[in-house]
């Protein structure tokens, strides 16, 4: 999975890379930023095709200010 919620799958964005709202505005993600500050990137995984998500990587934390946080809410079923 390369994207984040509130973006296609297979784009490389978070929601804010979408919207051009992200911190830097060159950036896919907040968390692109490595500005030093604690910023989130959040969002829906909707597309059927890629759900349930059974694992979740991250990477790009080699510098020592890098430090990374996430959740993964439960399971949410709607009617479509």
């Amino acid at each position: 999975m390369n994207y984040w919620g509130g973006a296609s799958p297979g784009s490389g964005k978070c929601a804010c890379g979408v919207t051009r709202t992200c911190a830097l505005s060159s950036k896919p993600c907040n968390c692109d930023s490595n500005d030093k500050v604690w910023r989130e990137d959040s969002g829906l995984l909707t597309d059927k095709s890629t759900l349930p998500e059974s694992e979740l990587r991250f990477g790009d934390t080699s510098v020592e200010h890098e430090k990374g946080y996430y959740t993964l809410g439960k399971l949410k079923c709607y009617n479509s």
